[in-house]
C-alpha cells in the first residue's frame, strides 16, 4: 500500500500538472475575448489580438512558495496569513494547496509598436489562475484559466 501511494505521488508530482495553458483575456473597455498560450515550460505567453497581430514575451516569477515540503509545516504567507500543510497520503509529505505564485509578463509585437502587460496568480497545486492585462493603448482584459 506505502509503494502504491508513493507511485501516485509521483505521477502527481512528475506528470500531474499541465505546462500549457489555453487563456483567454476579456476586454473590459472593448467587446471580444482574446486567445493566448501560457507555455510553463518555457516560461512564455502569447496572445493573438482582435486583427490577428501576435503579441509575446517572457514572464517572471515572483512569491513563488509552491514548494513542496516534508513532514508537517506551518509558515507565514506573504497575504498575513498563517498555513499548515500536513501529511499527504501518509508518507509524510506535506503539500501547500493554497499556495500562489505571481507572474508579470512584458508583450511586444513584432509588427507593431503594440505592448502588453500581463500580471497573473497562479495556484501551485491546480495550476489556474486569474490576472489582468493591459496594453500601451489603453485596452484592459481581465484573464482567467
Amino acid at each position: 500500500m506505502k509503494y502504491i501511494l508513493l507511485s501516485i505521488a509521483a505521477l502527481f508530482l512528475f506528470t500531474g500538472c499541465a505546462l500549457k495553458h489555453d487563456i483567454a483575456l476579456v476586454g473590459f473597455n472593448t467587446e471580444g475575448v482574446l486567445q493566448g498560450i501560457f507555455d510553463e515550460k518555457s516560461q512564455t505567453v502569447t496572445v493573438t489580438m482582435e486583427d490577428g497581430e501576435i503579441l509575446k514575451g517572457k514572464y517572471s516569477s515572483f512569491d513563488d512558495d509552491g514548494a513542496v515540503t516534508f513532514g508537517n509545516t506551518i509558515g507565514y504567507s506573504s497575504g498575513g496569513r498563517y498555513r499548515r500543510s500536513g501529511s499527504f497520503g501518509g508518507i509524510g509529505m506535506g503539500i501547500n494547496f493554497g499556495a500562489e505564485s505571481k507572474k508579470y509578463a512584458l508583450l511586444t509585437s513584432e509588427t507593431s509598436s503594440l505592448k502588453m502587460e500581463i500580471a497573473i496568480m497562479l495556484r501551485s497545486w491546480t495550476r489556474n489562475g486569474m490576472g489582468e492585462a493591459k496594453t500601451n493603448d489603453g485596452r484592459v482584459y481581465k484573464i482567467q484559466f
